[in-house]
């Protein structure tokens, strides 16, 4: 079979992004080993959030960082703190991040496999994109919780497959604590009329809501929410005037404020906001729930448009889609939906920025002034999990938009 023809196959397809995803996280590794042997990490802000409040009130505002999670998450953190030191309890939360994301890797291997054929590669291909490409990497070199978040997404969504719904709904409901935008996956659960699953939800995050200002008062809470609307969205801050091509930003701010740099960055938020929810309403009247193709483009089509729409929105939060992207690249079978998907995971995993971008081609000695000329506008215009993102909800809104035409006619 010549290249043409393997292009062709959706098997190949998919096998080539998840090839090209565990490179770059290959590639990560790599770089952090040349460039950056001792990172950053944001389990700092977890840890010693957790150790103050311990003696004392909640507190928001540590000498690391804002912690801007419920108080309630803080019972997450405090066995690290009462068990180990700070060294020790990053060293754990790492290899628990590692462990998460193999392990969520293999049960999503496993219940594609109780969908379509999958040969070993496959399983291996899917177990290794989920827990050891770029964002299960810098995750867990920083110690961050987004692993945990997407395996809830993924894992929750499949006991939601499987009839499990009330396991599924609350799970979800868990990762809300931690960042509030995941409640709005509910978008989905109200989609497909999972009347169970949302009890479930919201059962579980008002009982877990009500348990936290038991533990730690009503005025921590007050005290959480004017942390977050205040401090925590930065609009004018970080878009006025344009953007820094370094801004992490996965936001469609970012590219409208870069267009139109004397327009008050926060005016874009109301107008984002009404462009992505009748994108997506179309998208929710077109498709139906019947198949495992139209809720998995139904879901993926959701957690997009709820990155889209937050203005905070940063490239590590990338991990909640592979779920349902995953899924999509092996029970897809229209060519030109598949190939949004396909080539948006590329562009989504090869995550990079000018600080980044430079001392690799110096390393390899290129010619700087020809890349850099084409890359930095490019990354300063987006970051690249952005284009990503817009190719995989243009393969969504594709999909809606054929979704009465017959698959055979575009191919396999």
């Amino acid at each position: 079979m010549n290249f043409p023809e393997q292009i062709s196959s959706w098997r190949f397809r998919a096998r080539l992004a998840l090839s090209l995803g565990i490179f770059a996280g290959l590639l990560t590794v790599g770089f952090y080993a040349l460039f950056r042997q001792n990172p950053a990490n944001t389990f700092d802000v977890f840890y010693y959030a957790a150790e103050l409040s311990l003696s004392g009130p909640v507190v928001y505002e540590t000498d690391y960082g804002l912690y801007v999670y419920t108080p309630i998450v803080l019972l997450f953190f405090y066995p690290y703190v009462l068990l180990f030191d700070f060294s020790t309890a990053l060293l754990v939360q790492r290899l628990l991040g590692v462990a998460v994301a193999l392990g969520y890797g293999a049960i999503l291997a496993k219940f594609l496999r109780s969908k379509v054929e999958l040969e070993g590669l496959d399983m291996a291909l899917i177990t290794g994109f989920v827990g050891l490409s770029l964002y299960p990497i810098v995750i867990t070199v920083l110690g961050g919780i987004e692993i945990f978040l997407g395996a809830a997404l993924g894992v929750g969504w499949i006991l939601l497959e499987k009839h499990k719904d009330e396991r599924g709904g609350a799970l979800w409901a868990l990762a809300s604590l931690f960042k509030i935008f995941p409640a709005l996956w509910g978008l989905f659960l109200l989609r497909t009329r999972n009347t169970r699953a949302i009890i479930a939800a919201v059962v579980t995050g008002v009982g877990a809501t009500l348990a936290g200002v038991l533990l730690f008062g009503f005025d921590a809470y007050v005290r959480y929410f004017e942390t977050t609307t205040g401090s925590r969205v930065r609009v004018r801050s970080l878009f006025a005037g344009g953007s820094s091509p370094d801004n992490e930003a996965v936001t469609l701010i970012r590219p409208l404020a870069q267009l139109f740099p004397t327009v008050d960055p926060v005016t874009w938020i109301p107008v984002i906001f009404v462009v992505v929810a009748a994108l997506l309403g179309f998208i929710y009247l077109r498709l139906s729930d019947e198949t495992l193709t139209e809720r998995a483009t139904l879901l993926l089509a959701t957690v997009i448009a709820i990155t889209f729409v937050m203005p905070t929105s940063q490239d590590l939060d990338m991990y909640l889609v592979y779920g349902p992207l995953v899924v999509l690249l092996y029970i897809e079978r229209r060519r030109l939906e598949h190939l949004f998907y396909s080539i948006g995971a590329v562009i989504l995993v090869y995550n990079f920025n000018r600080n980044e971008l430079i001392p690799v081609v110096e390393f390899l000695g290129l010619a700087r002034t020809g890349i850099l000329d084409i890359a930095i506008p490019v990354l300063a215009f987006a970051s690249l999990p952005l284009y990503g993102l817009t190719l995989m909800f243009a393969g969504c809104f594709l999909r809606a938009i054929r979704s009465d035409a017959d698959a055979s006619l575009y191919g396999s």
